[in-house]
């Protein structure tokens, strides 16, 4: 069924910051299973990153019984970001996420308060027309990858989110900055609980409203994009970018099909954005995992490469072997034993992939809103191609 023709409740659903009421925390408080009144509330902004997808608040609570702060979290202001993240459902998934699936993952996440949203599916193409545009010439696949953010449109479906407030509980540790090898390994840590906890469930296999797929269902179009177009942006970009760089971005683009197949095999339940600012690491050592929008059932080694890509550069480029290392031991001590070639495949194929949406990045998004123009890139694909020139 299409979105258009689920029809929205006739529910008061804030769905802005200005929009949240004493009344409606107090609902989705007890909804969520609190015993408690609310009396007022005050609304606090929260600091973002690069790459946000939404607005996040804080929310002072006074009342009987209630927390005394929260975070909500709603769809993003600015249209294009709105509608790019719609296409894949993330603000409904990461509530999906949080009613159904964060009570049974054993790893630290925000406790679930409450949410509502409308009735919708996600804006991803159907088979017949993935079938049709990955045939297309690859002149008029650049333009429609070109265009594609511009004819996004995002729907008047409603969106809150109301979950535990972790304040100060630990550090974050942005793109610019990212953590320690200390940090990474209790974030792999956190990670192999989520894969265990769901290794190979059948349920994963049912819940298809949950688990759009990752990263893209239409990967031939990306994929000649970024070889025909954007590899010749970063070289000129790029002083890094030398021909061993640049051989493994341009097979990277050759593989992007094959590894996508790869990192939506269904393994495990995945985080699906797994990069070192959704986490929070505490001085006890134990890595909360945070916003779960991307959350997927996929390969394991996709959260696992994605998380490295992210933090490890060419100066700290030899951890990649031990971390990686490190995460299969853990897996193996929660009684799941994955082949050290299997990992290493699905960990290859999350740096592949990240190499080609990097890539893009740099041609298709720059300067796109909240997207904070080509900075994300800048950031992560000498790390990536850190990561694809070396042998471990």
């Amino acid at each position: 069924m299409s979105a258009s023709m689920l029809k929205p409740k006739d529910t008061f659903i804030p769905n802005t910051p200005d929009e949240l009421t004493a009344a409606w925390v107090g609902e989705a408080l007890r909804g969520a299973g609190e015993t408690c009144t609310v009396d007022d509330i005050r609304v606090e902004p929260l600091g973002g990153g690069v790459g946000m997808t939404g607005q996040t608040v804080r929310v002072r609570i006074e009342g009987d019984g209630a927390p005394a702060t929260a975070v909500a979290k709603f769809a993003a202001s600015q249209a294009q970001t709105r509608g790019i993240t719609e296409s894949y459902d993330s603000y409904a998934r990461e509530i999906r996420f949080y009613e159904g699936y964060a009570e049974r993952v054993p790893v630290r996440t925000p406790r679930y308060l409450g949410a509502d949203y409308d009735p919708g599916t996600h804006g991803q193409p159907g088979p017949v027309a993935v079938r049709i545009i990955e045939s297309l010439p690859v002149g008029v696949k650049r333009w429609i990858s070109r265009n594609t953010v511009k004819y996004l449109r995002p729907t008047k479906r409603r969106y809150a989110l109301l979950i535990e407030d972790m304040g100060d509980a630990g550090s974050v540790y942005g793109l610019g900055e990212p953590p320690g090898d200390d940090e990474l390994r209790a974030a792999l840590t956190a990670l192999a609980g989520v894969h265990a906890s769901f290794w190979k469930s059948p349920e994963l296999d049912q819940d298809d409203e949950t688990f759009v797929q990752l990263v893209t269902s239409t990967p031939t179009l990306l994929s000649d994009v970024a070889r025909t177009a954007a590899l010749s942006v970063a070289e000129a970009r790029y002083d890094w970018c030398g021909p061993a760089e640049r051989e493994v971005l341009e097979t990277a683009t050759h593989r992007f099909p094959e590894n996508i197949t790869c990192a939506n095999e269904r393994w495990a339940l995945v985080h699906g954005d797994s990069r070192s600012d959704n986490f929070m690491f505490p001085a006890d050592g134990e890595a909360i995992i945070l916003d779960w929008a991307m959350v997927s059932r996929g390969h394991p080694g996709f959260d696992v490469g994605y998380l490295l890509s992210s933090c490890l550069d060419a100066d700290r480029i030899d951890s990649l072997g031990p971390l990686v290392e490190h995460y299969r031991g853990t897996l193996i001590g929660l009684g799941v034993d994955l082949d050290p070639a299997e990992l290493r495949r699905g960990v290859d194929a999350a740096y592949e992939i990240n190499a080609v949406l990097q890539l893009l990045t740099l041609t298709v998004f720059e300067g796109q809103g909240d997207n904070t123009g080509s900075e994300m890139a800048d950031l992560w694909l000498p790390r990536v191609a850190a990561g694809l020139t070396h042998s471990w």
